[in-house]
């Protein structure tokens, strides 16, 4: 069996955990005996061919109006040409034709498709070779890929966004499966329309990095009374719900505690942070080796107020024996332990300090470090990658994909 994975960007160029996820996958399928070939687009450079850990990766130069990962402002116009082109890229369909014709892959495996176009699933069709695709965010269906505006997030498609996602609606009926790292993510597409003649759907939750809880050494931090050392990772950004946290923390005097924050943040919104939250118990670290993070911390909070489709941070916080208080938004809850219900109300901001009490009362249990790591052991790479191993054996299997019905 042959898999040809597509996805935006591919390591090094991992800014996210869509990123980390595919290279998991990809490697893990390599382990596993089984051929693989990844496409991917760089910003830079020209078209190449390299190895990578095993894997044969296609870096496919960039055909648009700028590159998106670079931290630059662009116009409206500017960017409804570039969202325009990105659709149905034809320089790019050439690319990834021959790409198609020389590979000759069994399935092709698609995930963010943002600089190469979602004109590879009609290729694909083209070609007799059956898609699938995995939903990692909302790409599909909003040109920002979070679905969030106005310090909230989407309810459904704006005019705007639904005007954006036609075309990739359409092409979307191509897939023979589609597969979400949430069931939130999954559902949310599946309600819009998308996926429309999907043999099946599935969801196959990520996998964490380096995740062997069996030989990582024995968690030495314990929580004995006083304030309690808080922790929020990642992305220090408006819609991570880090102010409703600190909001909700200031305005509560029944807990004691001080606030770990590790990511990066936009230096104007950080200095307001600053200036608006001026209290010495909270602490930004900016980028942070994230296993230190989690081991320096008692509990790691995540109070996203968009819809994340998965939170990788809260698994790699149970693989430290750390608890997680959780938003009930997008994945998060799904992801949380469930013997703990550590999840808020996202409508009622204030019930996370009910939570955080609880939170502080499963630290008297000793045992419960080891609870959350064997948790976490469920969401290794080896399980994931047997997921998707058996979903593309059984696509080629039920030969899902008749081209008399494609559009």
């Amino acid at each position: 069996m042959k898999i040809l994975i597509v996805n935006t960007l591919y390591f090094p160029d991992e800014p996210g955990g869509a990123e980390v996820s595919t290279r998991l996958l990809a490697e893990g399928l390599v382990r596993a005996g089984i051929e693989v070939c990844v496409v991917c687009a760089t910003g830079s450079g020209v078209d190449h061919v390299e190895n990578v850990n095993g894997v044969k990766v296609y870096r496919l130069r960039s055909v648009n109006l700028y590159w998106p990962h670079l931290r630059e402002k662009h116009g409206r116009v500017a960017k409804l040409i570039w969202h325009a082109i990105d659709v149905y890229n034809v320089i790019m369909s050439r690319k990834l034709t021959s790409i198609i014709a020389r590979e000759k892959p069994d399935v092709i495996s698609t995930s963010n498709l943002s600089c190469l176009s979602v004109d590879i699933w009609r290729l694909a069709r083209n070609a007799g070779v059956p898609i699938v695709h995995t939903a990692r965010d909302y790409y599909l269906m909003c040109p920002t890929a979070i679905m969030f505006s106005h310090s909230k997030p989407c309810e459904r498609q704006c005019g705007v966004c639904a005007v954006y996602a036609q075309p990739k609606r359409v092409a979307s009926a191509r897939v023979a499966v589609a597969v979400g790292v949430s069931r939130f993510v999954l559902q949310k597409h599946l309600e819009s329309g998308y996926f429309s003649r999907a043999a099946r759907t599935a969801v196959i939750y990520n996998a964490c990095e380096s995740l062997d809880t069996a030989t990582a050494p024995p968690r030495t931090r314990r929580y004995e009374g006083g304030p309690v050392r808080l922790g929020l990772l990642g992305r220090v950004s408006r819609e991570k719900g880090l102010e409703l946290l600190l909001e909700q923390l200031l305005a509560d005097d029944t807990l004691q505690w001080t606030l770990a924050v590790g990511g990066h943040a936009d230096a104007d919104y950080l200095q307001a942070l600053k200036s608006k939250y001026d209290d010495p118990r909270i602490e930004y670290l900016g980028r942070v080796k994230s296993d230190a993070f989690y081991d320096s911390i008692d509990i790691l909070v995540v109070p996203s107020i968009w819809n994340e489709p998965f939170g990788r941070v809260t698994v790699e916080a149970y693989s430290h024996g750390v608890p997680v208080v959780g938003a009930n938004t997008g994945g998060i809850p799904e992801v949380i332990e469930p013997r703990t219900n550590l999840v808020f109300d996202i409508a009622r901001p204030s019930s996370i300090i009910g939570k955080l009490h609880e939170a502080v009362a499963l630290l008297e249990d000793p045992r419960v470090h080891d609870r959350f790591r064997e948790y976490a052991r469920r969401f290794n790479v080896d399980a994931m990658v047997d997921s998707y191993r058996a979903l593309y054996e059984s696509v080629l299997e039920e030969q899902a994909i008749p081209r008399a019905v494609c559009p």
